[in-house]
């Protein structure tokens, strides 16, 4: 016998806190990573190159990147530019004005690589690891997680981890060197992941967790690749972005320097979703540029991605428009405004849109803008002023003709 609706109100007002009618993700925000192709994919699971953006309602320029209140994991082989894209996920966060914190377990952070991808390292919270008051006693992994709550609670909006497996459970870290211990970091993740992923949602916190890629031994059939910290990290995670390093002709990206030299700039880079729980799997591979120096001579893609998050780059049946031109094709297109020499144009239309919807832009983009001193004029107050200048000189001819 089903049971009346004054029983189920009953027993909801009796659990008020824990429950509430109606069923919502309640995503409060997203952190973009600057790369406009990941970020659609990961909100709706198909490329945006063949979506008309103007037809789908459910699209906003504004609404890009990873959602705040999730726990998330960046993996690969080393080298493959993980570090690199959490740099660019934090120097966006801290454009929007939040809060972002950096755990640095493998001591790696660098200055450099942060500044390139916008980081602004002065504001950002930062731990290596080190005991500043008791050098001898390093922390261990049971306080990483401990801390990771804290910061949840302070209302830091993003928290990178680097990495998952240089994490030193206490035991280890006490033990000596010829002391065997097996499976304590996984235990560890098991235990303590539940928690993390409960606070991050509680006060919408982006944990990040970069971890390593390993090879299982004796595995004779299927994968043998794994990752450090057991298979909890994988079941909590909403998101897992795998990251490999692009081989072939075309996988170095140059660039030449002051004396005219190629000089390596950067690196392509093959990314797939393992896990999205934000849109329908998405199989194909998607490459973004890791740059190791702030010389970007492949601006064109980064244009062509930021104008069809603006709408500005318009796609139908495979072909794409802006302003004027029509060129069939992405890698036409890219290619007709390099050899046109149509960027400045093309960044003028993109840095107003961005200005116009409050979007923040790629720190290619922003470093374009600043060494090729492009300004944008507000083209309203422009015609404003010269209105009220019209209205001025007719009001005196009519005053000088009736004297």
């Amino acid at each position: 016998m089903a049971k009346s609706k004054d029983s189920i109100d009953l027993a909801i007002s009796h659990l008020k806190g824990f429950v509430r009618m109606g069923a919502s993700a309640n995503i409060k925000g997203l952190v973009p990573t600057g790369h406009f192709d990941l970020d659609f994919v990961i909100q709706n699971g198909v490329k945006p190159e063949s979506v008309n953006l103007d037809a789908l309602d459910s699209y906003d320029p504004t609404a890009v990147g990873i959602p705040r209140g999730k726990v998330v994991e960046f993996f690969g082989e080393e080298g493959s530019g993980k570090s690199s894209l959490c740099y660019r996920l934090v120097g966006n966060a801290q454009k929007m004005g939040l809060a972002c914190a950096w755990i640095d377990t493998e001591q790696s952070y660098s200055d450099s690589l942060a500044i390139i991808n916008g980081v602004d390292s002065d504001k950002l919270i930062y731990s290596d690891m080190v005991n500043v008051e008791k050098p001898d006693e390093p922390f261990y992994a049971e306080q990483v997680f401990d801390a990771i709550i804290e910061l949840c609670k302070a209302g830091v909006a993003v928290i990178i981890v680097d990495s998952v497996a240089n994490l030193v459970p206490r035991a280890r870290m006490e033990a000596s060197a010829e002391d065997i211990k097996i499976g304590l970091l996984a235990r560890l993740m098991s235990e303590n992941l539940g928690k993390v992923t409960n606070y991050a949602k509680a006060h919408d916190t982006l944990v990040v967790f970069i971890n390593q890629l390993r090879e299982k031994i004796g595995v004779l059939f299927g994968s043998p690749e794994t990752t450090p910290g057991g298979r909890s990290l994988k079941h909590n995670a909403s998101l897992r972005v795998r990251i490999s390093k692009k081989g072939g002709k075309d996988a170095d990206i140059y660039a030449a320097n002051e004396n005219g030299e190629n000089i390596l700039v950067g690196r392509r880079a093959i990314v797939r979703l393992s896990k999205n729980r934000f849109a329908k799997p998405f199989s194909d591979a998607l490459e973004i540029p890791i740059y190791y120096e702030s010389y970007f001579p492949d601006i064109e893609e980064i244009m062509f991605g930021v104008g069809r998050q603006l709408k500005l780059i318009k796609v139908y049946k495979g072909s794409f428009s802006w302003n004027d031109i029509k060129i069939d094709g992405k890698k036409n297109f890219i290619e007709h405004i390099k050899y046109n020499a149509l960027q400045k144009s093309l960044v003028a239309d993109i840095v107003k849109e961005a200005e116009l919807q409050s979007i923040i832009l790629p720190p290619e983009i922003a470093k374009y803008v600043a060494d090729n001193n492009i300004t944008i004029v507000n083209e309203d107050a422009d015609n404003v002023g010269k209105a009220e200048e019209n209205e001025k000189e007719t009001t005196r001819r009519r005053k000088a003709k009736n004297s």
